[in-house]
């Protein structure tokens, strides 16, 4: 997936990567794809949560209201949490979305790009329950590193800049975990189609803080890759934060697996391309 944003300023993105495990705020509104499975391993759906034991408590289901669950026939949905009321109150989704924009301006830079990348990145990690009555969302502690607090990202063999590198991201603060995030990312969670047995484990998601802003010093601001790829992750949603006065940044969703990674959304068969 390709975000190039070269022109003065930002475009961020809040990521969610989901593994047992989540990745677009466009004033509130939202992408989620899954990701196929490596090539070389074969993919056997687990059964559908439809016709669930009785015993089995799935709280999530709360968290869906009239927004549109992923199933396995579909690659991918787009939704849009301020269009609920029953999500938040329109002042208060203003305030978040506020919030995040003040945070973002303060993102610090990656520390494994090189500065003429103009990446920006935070990451934690978080865990939730499926099986409580009433979902929270956990989270995990970092690690100290030089007086920082950081988490361990690693992407494994998706991304070949980074191949099953374990980097060190500065963590997500505190002062963020603010209760429209936690409840967006329950509402993430819920749309996905865990299998029975999926339900019964803690669900691992992945908070990605990303912000891309260019400068007249460096005017092509990249993610890694900066390519079409998989995460590696069952379910992605990405919620974009802020998009202004940059140029490119296209995020595309394409078909058959993993074949188009490496590639510019440019070079996809227009047929291939399921969403962008």
């Amino acid at each position: 997936m390709q975000r190039l944003a070269p022109s003065h300023r930002a475009l961020s993105r809040l990521v969610l990567f989901s593994r047992v495990p989540c990745r677009n705020l466009a004033n509130v509104s939202a992408d989620i794809l899954r990701d196929a499975p490596t090539p070389s391993v074969p993919h056997m759906s687990p059964p559908s949560t439809q016709g669930s034991p009785v015993n089995l408590r799935n709280g999530l289901a709360t968290y869906r209201r009239s927004f549109p669950p992923l199933t396995g026939s579909t690659s991918h949905i787009r939704f849009n949490p301020a269009s609920d009321s029953s999500f938040a109150p329109q002042c208060a989704v203003s305030q978040f979305i506020s919030s995040l924009h003040a945070h973002f301006d303060t993102l610090p830079s990656d520390p494994h790009a090189p500065a003429s990348a103009a990446r920006f990145r935070q990451y934690s990690r978080a865990v939730v329950l499926p099986f409580e009555d009433k979902p929270r969302v956990y989270w995990s502690p970092g690690h100290v590193k030089d007086g920082q607090d950081i988490t361990y990202y690693n992407q494994g063999v998706f991304n070949p800049e980074h191949n099953s590198e374990r980097r060190a991201m500065p963590s997500i603060p505190e002062n963020m975990h603010h209760e429209l995030l936690e409840k967006l990312i329950l509402t993430d969670v819920a749309l996905c189609d865990w299998s029975v047995d999926e339900l019964r484990h803690p669900i691992i998601v992945g908070i990605h803080f990303i912000k891309t802003a260019p400068t007249e010093e460096h005017p092509v601001s990249k993610t890694t890759p900066n390519s079409l790829h998989q995460d590696g992750h069952k379910f992605s949603f990405v919620h974009l934060v802020q998009r202004r006065n940059a140029i490119g940044g296209e995020n595309v969703i394409a078909t058959h697996g993993g074949r188009y990674a490496g590639l510019q959304p440019s070079e996809v068969p227009a047929e291939d391309v399921l969403a962008r």
